[in-house]
């Protein structure tokens, strides 16, 4: 069988895609990634695991000429070589999925990440939310499976799409892997304080304002904030207008292979996300796990799909995310138990055993066998 996987992001921070291939390729199938190139990429790369295909356009830093080019451009690399399955991932490329599979035949699954009529940015792009969001209700019905990362995600499109075949929920947990924690606790020079880390992108209602403000009050605490993103100048502004450049520290994006182990640099990993949005109120980003494999006890906002996990596995504290004081009660509240912090910290350990990708590709095997192809 021959599946493509499709993506308008670059395929360097794609972990599900990764994983997605993973598994494909240790069914014996044979795998391509069709992801955003920059103009210095090669064109097309075989990998361990796939065949990767980049997509250049002269818009890749954005803008709506982006999504049009990389759909037309994508679409006919479809139609070039047909594949058994086309694996969707987010609405951005659905246009091209859709097209492909109604003249190739194709099985089409829709990877759908989020839920992407309470998309935070479309908030005040109120035309380029209906303009999205018709395209998927027209591409809908050649959807043969929708995938997304969380009961309640799934609830929402179930509810808007009555007509779906059918709905998986693949959470977005990572591959199990060793971590050394004395060596990466080795790696940053810490001295006696406790390191909170939060990795990925640096955007509104993330909580990571509120968390700054909530640093400069408990003492003996740093953050390390990996990633970057549009707030990047605005938090590191923030930073040297507090006086705050000795306790957190920026670092850019790290490569995925890396991700893991450079958490676990870390004591406490946080995830405050604000309900300021659908699709935010029931976030289940994969930091949350990945955390949970570097071994770290986790400072997660209060919405119903963290409380859950926090709530079943015993591995950390839920705090209003909009509010700094909240925010730093729960900080002081992890760090002054040090004999709850170290429960946190093996019930971390031990939820990796149940929430990893090893036991979630099972859903997806189940998937490829039930669609036939």
């Amino acid at each position: 069988m021959r599946i493509c996987h499709i993506t308008i992001n670059p395929i360097d921070y794609e972990r599900r895609i990764i994983n997605q291939a993973f598994t494909g390729k240790n069914l014996g199938y044979h795998v391509w990634i069709f992801a955003l190139g920059k103009p210095e990429d090669k064109s097309i790369e075989r990998v361990k695991l796939y065949i990767l295909r980049r997509i250049k356009t002269i818009f890749h830093t954005g803008g709506p000429l982006k999504f049009f080019i990389y759909n037309i451009k994508l679409f006919f690399h479809l139609l070039k070589k047909p594949f058994d399955l086309i694996h969707c991932h987010d609405l951005w490329v659905l246009p091209a999925a859709t097209l492909a599979v109604k003249l190739n035949k194709s099985v089409l699954i829709y990877d759908a990440h989020e839920y992407y009529a309470g998309l935070e940015i479309f908030t005040h792009a109120k035309m380029r939310r209906r303009i999205w969001l018709l395209l998927e209700r027209i591409c809908i019905p050649y959807v043969d499976t929708l995938i997304t990362v969380s009961p309640e995600l799934g609830e929402l499109y179930r509810r808007r799409y009555k007509t779906l075949k059918h709905i998986q929920i693949i959470l977005n947990v990572p591959q199990f892997e060793s971590i050394n924690h004395i060596q990466a606790q080795n790696n940053l020079k810490r001295g006696e304080d406790i390191v909170i880390v939060f990795h990925g992108h640096f955007k509104p209602g993330r909580g990571l304002e509120n968390l700054i403000q909530a640093i400069k009050i408990v003492p003996r605490v740093k953050l390390l904030l990996i990633g970057g993103g549009e707030l990047d100048k605005k938090l590191r502004m923030m930073v040297n207008r507090e006086g705050l450049q000795n306790r957190i520290i920026f670092r850019n994006y790290v490569p995925i292979q890396l991700l893991i182990s450079t958490s676990a640099q870390a004591d406490i990993g946080a995830v405050l996300f604000e309900p300021t949005s659908i699709n935010y109120k029931y976030a289940l980003p994969n930091k949350f796990f990945e955390y949970l494999l570097a071994g770290l006890p986790i400072l997660a906002s209060n919405i119903d799909t963290l409380h859950y996990y926090i709530n079943k596995y015993e591995v950390g504290i839920t705090v209003n995310p909009g509010s700094v004081d909240s925010i730093a009660q729960g900080i002081v509240k992890m760090i002054s138990n040090h004999a709850q912090f170290q429960r946190w910290k093996e019930n971390a350990r031990l939820a990796v055993n149940e929430l990893n990708w090893g036991n979630e590709e099972r859903k997806l095997i189940n998937l490829y066998e039930t669609l036939q192809i």
